[in-house]
């Protein structure tokens, strides 16, 4: 009888695959139940190996799970090449991007026998005229067949989502499927809904808030073909497609899709590796691109198209800064700012206003002695939300009481501090009671249907006063909105981050963008006590191609990203003494490297998460691919350190905070 061997990844922080026997011939990519410890487990295969040297204690494959496999050839290359890239577990990677419910053993995937869906161009959704300047550029875009990665700098307005709609259609006809990336759920509702006005089929959406059963469901189908149009964040980007033709990066340049906590990847740049391998286009549409991609233009490794103008020949609207030094203020909102508004109201106008910071005030503090309510698990500031009568922790949303009296000094004297979306959203309420105010963050789309009812609001009411976090700055199409007005401007630009230049820009423009659309005279109020501030002068251009100009020259004199390459080295523990050993033994061993630059340890920000203390190393290079290589041999030797059993440590490879 014949024995095989295999190589299995598991869904577990270990950085090693475990070889197990099978009696059968299982081909890479397929879930097994296989014996770990005491306990049965799902694994995936990758690979057939030699008869191990040893044998002895060498356990044999429980079952296979599927007749299927998870992952065809170009996911599991791109897997593959993720999970070295990014120094991450190979297992964790696999299990990223499978339903839940396949991480579990009693899931089998059944053949899904709907593999016949046919894509018919509904007559009902009248394909728009498209201007010279789209015409252009759709006839170039459609000539791309192969890999070769397509930038459309589109401002806002100029009609990216028609050219994306165009290119789905081409791929459609050619029965082959498409990819959608967006950065954010919100974002979904409204893109969704332009797809369905112009395909009659099926259009699959996959994103977080969905349930289990839901993921499944979209994950199986576009597998076996019975959809071929999918439109999902970040954990989207390995769907399954049968026979795909294209992947679209909407807002490319968002930070959104970077994976902040565990597998720290970048959806955006997968995708990209995926298309490589697969060799079909990539189109990356932004009105704000990242510099990176700018960079990558330069380099002419990405072809650039640019849609400068407004479909409806409109002008941007003006960005006007507003110095609020002597001003008070009233919800943030300066005396001047609310005059403002209160003019666009009167002409039956909608306004939208935009403060990146939910809830309603970010310090609850003790006027008397000057306590301050922190997170027990972070040591973060706790923000008050006032509907719910509660303190919250934004780093990790431990939820508190509110405190009617001081803990230090037992002074009833507390009080909130700064100001929040609910607490603009008080303050307008108050002063224009019969004007529909819509807010729109993290706390109000929530709920199942909530953004498509916020939408509703806004497109069936005539004046209007929209309230909202950066949410409101991505993609969105508020049609009857006229005025935008920009509450703290200051933090981004006074921000000490690498990239708060970049950043803050693209933020601005964004939300100015959702301005004007069908109105010459609109505006965009920014306040501000620094009006004289150099790059804020280049900002209110509105042309973001003079300040990511600016920024590209700024890094490159610097050697910062993207001229040089950065990996954090993090980690975290309940003992303070364990991290700083672990990280400052990481820093000696790389002391001396040719072409490494280390800063640290350092502290993150917040020092404490869950009541773990967490410290960081920066390490920085020159080049990519030395940068890999180094971290290759630093892994190698942090798994022989007995300081690595005292903590959890990870990479965040081409991070985008640095704290």
């Amino acid at each position: 009888m014949n024995i095989f061997y295999y190589d299995i990844a598991v869904g577990l922080p270990l950085r090693q695959c475990f070889t197990y026997k099978s009696k059968e011939v299982i081909k890479k990519g397929k879930r097994v139940i296989v014996p770990f410890g005491s306990k049965s487990i799902v694994g995936i295969v990758v690979k057939k190996i030699a008869k191990p040297k040893s044998l002895k204690g060498l356990k044999e494959i429980i079952s296979i799970a599927d007749e299927h496999s998870c992952f065809n050839g170009s996911i599991f290359e791109t897997i593959k090449w993720a999970s070295d890239y990014y120094h991450h577990p190979i297992g964790e990677v696999f299990f990223s991007f499978i339903p839940t419910l396949l991480r579990k053993q009693n899931d089998k995937i059944i053949f899904d026998l709907d593999d016949n869906t046919e894509y018919k161009l509904n007559e009902v959704d009248k394909k728009l005229k498209l201007t010279k300047e789209q015409n252009i550029n759709l006839s170039k875009l459609n000539k791309v067949e192969k890999f070769s990665p397509s930038l459309i700098y589109g401002v806002t307005g100029s009609g990216k989502t028609e050219i994306y709609l165009q290119l789905a259609e081409k791929f459609i006809l050619q029965n082959k499927s498409i990819l959608i990336l967006v950065p954010e759920i919100n974002l979904i509702p409204q893109l969704e809904k332009r797809f369905k006005d112009r395909f009659n089929g099926d259009i699959g959406v996959y994103h977080s808030r969905q349930t289990p059963n839901q993921r499944l469901k979209v994950w199986l189908r576009s597998k076996f073909g019975g959809i071929r149009i999918v439109i999902g964040t970040r954990s989207s980007v390995l769907m399954p497609l049968k026979n795909l033709g294209a992947i679209i990066i909407d807002e490319e340049h968002d930070q959104s899709y970077k994976q902040a906590e565990g597998f720290k990847f970048s959806g955006r740049d997968l995708a990209i590796k995926r298309a490589q391998i697969e060799n079909i286009p990539v189109f990356l549409g932004s009105a704000t691109p990242s510099l990176q991609t700018l960079k990558l233009v330069k380099e002419k490794k990405f072809k650039k198209f640019d849609l400068l103008r407004r479909v409806d020949g409109k002008k941007p609207p003006k960005l006007i800064p507003l110095d609020i030094s002597d001003s008070p203020l009233l919800g943030g909102i300066a005396i001047q700012t609310m005059s403002i508004i209160e003019a666009a109201i009167n002409k039956g106008e909608q306004v939208l206003i935009f403060l990146n910071r939910r809830g309603f005030a970010p310090l609850y503090e003790c006027d008397n002695c000057g306590w301050v309510a922190k997170c027990s698990s972070c040591e973060s500031n706790l923000v008050f939300h006032k509907s719910k009568n509660r303190l919250i922790c934004h780093k990790c949303e431990s939820v508190y009481g509110v405190n009617k009296t001081c803990p230090d000094c037992h002074s009833n004297e507390i009080n909130t501090l700064g100001t929040g979306t609910e607490r603009v959203e008080e303050v307008l309420r108050s002063t224009f009671k019969k004007v529909p105010i819509i807010r729109m963050d993290y706390d109000s789309t929530r709920l199942k249907g909530s953004i498509e009812a916020i939408y509703e609001k806004a497109n069936t009411s005539k004046e209007a006063i929209l309230v909202g976090t950066q949410m409101l700055s991505k993609g969105h199409d508020f049609p009857k909105v006229t005025l935008c007005v920009i509450l703290n401007a200051d933090g981004g630009l006074l921000s000490p981050e690498i990239n708060a230049i970049e950043k803050i820009s693209q933020q601005l423009i964004q939300v100015s963008g959702r301005a004007g659309r069908n109105n010459n005279l609109a505006k965009v109020i920014i306040q501000t006590r620094y009006p004289n501030d150099e790059n804020l002068k280049q900002i209110k251009t509105g042309d973001y191609r003079l300040v990511s100009e600016q920024c590209l020259k700024t890094n490159k004199a610097l050697n910062m990203p993207p001229y040089s390459t950065v990996a954090i080295l993090r980690a975290t523990s309940p003992s303070p003494e364990s991290c700083y050993k672990f990280l400052d033994k990481a820093n000696n061993l790389l002391n001396g490297k040719k072409n490494i630059y280390v800063i640290g340890p350092l502290p993150s920000i917040p020092l404490k998460v869950k009541g773990n203390t967490r410290n960081h190393l920066i390490i920085k290079s020159d080049t990519r691919t030395y940068l890999n290589r180094v971290l290759n041999y630093l892994t190698y030797e942090i798994q022989t350190w007995p300081e690595t059993k005292k903590v959890k440590w990870s990479y965040d490879i081409d991070p985008y905070d640095m704290s």
